[in-house]
């Protein structure tokens, strides 16, 4: 399995749109690539079209972390 990047751009899109469903997504493949042995990327893409990763995830207890923080700006259905 290959390292799995999140696009915090797109979380953040997803967090306005209260589209669970795409952020469930998105977590059941970083969780699938900690499970694997992999890392999960947090990259951040700038207006000038430029990525730049500035954290990286290895654990299921940082993803959870990480996971918490995303849903909590997420209206329940």
């Amino acid at each position: 399995m290959a390292e799995y990047t999140i696009y915090v751009n797109q979380i953040e899109e997803y967090q306005m749109l209260n589209d669970r469903q795409s952020l469930d997504a998105i977590f059941r493949r970083a969780q699938s690539a900690v499970v694997g042995g992999e890392v999960v990327a947090l990259v951040r893409k700038t207006s000038n079209g430029e990525s730049y990763r500035f954290e990286e995830i290895s654990t299921l207890e940082d993803l959870n972390e990480y996971k918490k923080n995303v849903y909590k700006y997420v209206k329940e259905d």
